[in-house]
């Protein structure tokens, strides 16, 4: 009788938590599984293109790609804010291709424990949770984790 294979402790570790990119957009804490990031960039202009839906910010150029930037503050129905030197954007993988996701500051990256992910309630903060896929709870505070394809097919 075969045995099944034992794994070593980092590989179990691994199987049992997500690396998560924490930040905030207004008040509102959320976070980006890694798998999904490309990278993360700030002061980078962001060039408004006319005529878009009014949840795409604009487009940047990132050596040389030019990537639509979507602001997370419209696409969650909070006020838009001008981009400051705290600003970032997160640029995500998807469907083979690169999309910016503007967010106020980005906080850390943290190892997050599976049991500690909840299904994302119907409503967290006044956004709808739809954009979300979990909720990581974390100490003292909760992190909504993005649902990438939601989010993108605004507008």
């Amino acid at each position: 009788m075969n045995q099944p294979e034992k794994k070593d402790k980092d590989e179990a570790d691994t199987e049992n938590t997500k690396e998560l990119i924490v930040f905030a957009v207004e008040s509102l804490t959320c976070a980006l599984d890694i798998a999904h990031a490309q990278e993360i960039k700030g002061q980078l202009k962001i060039i408004e293109v006319p005529e878009a839906p009014l949840h795409v910010r604009g487009v940047a150029n990132l050596r040389g790609q030019v990537i639509t930037v979507i602001d997370l503050r419209i696409v969650f129905g909070i006020e838009p804010k001008e981009v400051d030197k705290e600003s970032r954007i997160l640029f995500v993988r998807h469907d083979g291709s690169v999309i910016g996701l503007l967010a106020d500051y980005v906080d850390d990256i943290v190892s997050a424990r599976v049991e500690d992910l909840e299904l994302a309630p119907a409503n967290i903060s006044g956004v709808q949770g739809e954009f979300f896929d979990h909720v990581y709870k974390r100490e003292g505070d909760l992190a909504c984790v993005l649902n990438i394809d939601r989010i993108l097919k605004q507008g």
